[in-house]
C-alpha cells in the first residue's frame, strides 16, 4: 500500500513539476518570439560583407547592416544601407553615383557605422548640394583604396584618400606590411551560407538565450587581462618628433604591442627601426600606385591622415587604455605628424592635409568640447566631428576651383 501511495505522489509530483516546466517554457518561447521582432539586430541581411567580390573585405551589395552603440556612446541603433555596388547610402532606393564631383575613399572612420547617413560628413555634403561619393571600410588600407578607385574609375574627378597609421604599422595584421611583406596573402571567402541555415543561426545568436548563455559565461570563466602600463609622458607629442631616446625606455613586452608602432611614427624618420621604417617605405610604393591610377583616370587627389583619439589628450577611448594592444591614458599625446610629413617628403607632388591639426584647432576654439570627438568605446568620430568636417569640406571645396 505504501509503495503504491508513494507511486501515487511521485506520479501526482511529476505531473505538476512537468505543468510547471511546460509553462515556463511557453512563456520563454513567447518572449524569444517578442524579443525576436523587436530585436532591430534581426533586421540584417543574411550576409553582410563580401569579400569574394568587389573590393576585399568590402559590404555586399544592397544590404542592412545594424549597430547599436554601446550605452556609453548613447546606445543608438544605426541602420546601413548599401547600393548594387555595396557602398553605403541614405538608403536602398538610392542607386550609385554616375559622375560625382569628389569621392572620399577610406577605412571604418569614413565607413562611419556609428553615426546615421544624414550625420556623415558626406552625407550632410550631399544633402548640401555637393555632388559627393564615399567608400570606406573596416580595417581597409591603401591596397584597398586603390582598388575601390580602380572600380569607381570615376574620370575627371577629385579623390579625397583617408589615410590612417593602421594602414602602415607593422604590427596590425591588415597593415600594408602584412599583406605584402610579412604574410603576402589576403583572405579571401567564397563560402556564401543558405538563406535557411543563416537565418536559424542568427535568430539564435541574438536571441535572450544566448545573451544569458553569453552572460553566464563570462561569469563563470572571465579570463584575467594581462595588460600594458598606462604610460603618463607627454614625449610623443609634436614637440619632441627629434628626440628618439624615449623609445629605448620600452620593455621588450611593449615592442610587440600596435601602440608601440604608434610612439614610434611619432618620432621623425631617423628614429625608426629597420623594420618601422620598411613598413612606411611599402605603404609609399603602395601610395605611388595609387596616385598613378588617379592620373590615369585624369583625376587629382588629396590625402589625409586620421589621428586616433589618443593623439590628444582628452580625447582618449576607453579600448585603447590598460591592455595588450594600447596604453595610452587620459593625459597622453602621440602626434600623427611625422608620419604625415614622410609621405608628404616622399610624395613631393601630392597634397597632404593633417586631420591632427584640424583637431587641434577645433579644441583650442570649444574649451567644452573634452571627449566630444571621438566615442569613448568605439573611438570613432562623432556626429560632432562629422558636422565640423562637413564645414571645412564645404569651405575648401568651394574655394579649389
Amino acid at each position: 500500500m505504501k509503495i503504491y501511495l508513494s507511486w501515487i505522489k511521485l506520479k501526482s509530483t511529476s505531473l505538476i513539476a512537468f505543468i510547471n516546466v511546460s509553462v515556463l517554457f511557453l512563456i520563454w518561447l513567447l518572449i524569444e518570439f517578442a524579443f525576436f521582432f523587436m530585436n532591430p539586430l534581426n533586421k540584417e541581411s543574411h550576409r553582410i560583407t563580401c569579400k569574394y567580390d568587389w573590393v576585399l573585405y568590402n559590404y555586399c551589395p544592397n544590404i542592412i547592416d545594424v549597430k547599436i552603440n554601446t550605452s556609453g556612446d548613447g546606445g543608438n541603433v544605426v541602420f546601413t544601407y548599401t547600393n548594387e555596388i555595396g557602398q553605403r547610402i541614405g538608403d536602398l532606393s538610392l542607386a550609385a553615383q554616375k559622375n560625382p564631383e569628389h569621392v572620399f575613399i577610406g577605412d571604418s572612420f569614413i565607413q562611419a557605422e556609428e553615426v546615421n547617413f544624414e550625420e556623415t560628413f558626406y552625407g550632410r555634403l550631399g544633402s548640401s548640394g555637393y555632388r559627393v561619393d564615399a567608400m570606406g571600410y573596416s580595417s581597409w588600407n591603401i591596397i584597398e583604396y586603390r582598388e575601390a578607385i580602380e572600380k569607381l574609375a570615376y574620370k575627371n574627378t577629385h579623390y579625397h584618400v583617408f589615410l590612417m597609421p593602421n594602414d602602415i604599422t607593422p604590427t596590425y595584421n591588415r597593415s600594408v606590411y602584412k599583406e605584402r611583406i610579412a604574410n603576402p596573402s589576403r583572405e579571401l571567402d567564397t563560402f556564401v551560407p543558405s538563406n535557411r541555415k543563416n537565418k536559424i543561426s542568427r535568430a539564435y545568436k541574438n536571441s535572450l538565450t544566448k545573451m544569458l548563455e553569453v552572460t553566464i559565461t563570462h561569469f563563470k570563466d572571465e579570463p584575467t587581462l594581462s595588460s600594458l602600463n598606462v604610460i603618463k609622458t607627454n614625449m610623443f607629442d609634436v614637440e619632441h618628433v627629434n628626440d628618439c631616446l624615449p623609445l629605448n625606455e620600452f620593455d621588450t613586452v611593449y615592442n610587440k604591442s600596435i601602440g608601440y608602432d604608434y610612439i614610434v611614427y611619432s618620432k621623425n624618420s631617423s628614429c625608426w627601426s629597420v623594420r618601422h621604417r620598411q613598413a612606411a617605405d611599402q605603404a609609399v610604393a603602395e601610395l605611388k600606385l595609387l596616385v598613378k591610377k588617379v592620373s590615369d583616370l585624369n583625376s587629382s587627389l588629396t590625402f589625409y591622415m586620421i589621428p586616433p583619439g589618443w593623439s590628444f589628450s582628452d580625447q582618449n577611448t576607453n579600448g585603447r587604455k590598460g591592455n595588450n594592444h594600447y596604453f595610452f591614458g587620459n593625459g597622453t599625446k602621440v602626434t600623427t605628424e611625422p608620419l604625415t610629413r614622410f609621405f608628404s617628403n616622399q610624395l613631393p607632388g601630392e597634397k597632404f592635409v593633417s586631420i591632427e591639426q584640424l583637431l587641434l584647432n577645433w579644441m583650442d576654439d570649444c574649451i567644452e568640447c573634452t571627449n566630444q570627438f571621438y566615442f569613448a568605446d568605439d573611438g570613432h568620430w562623432t556626429p560632432e566631428t562629422h558636422k565640423r568636417l562637413a564645414d571645412y569640406f564645404k569651405f575648401s571645396l568651394s574655394n579649389s576651383y
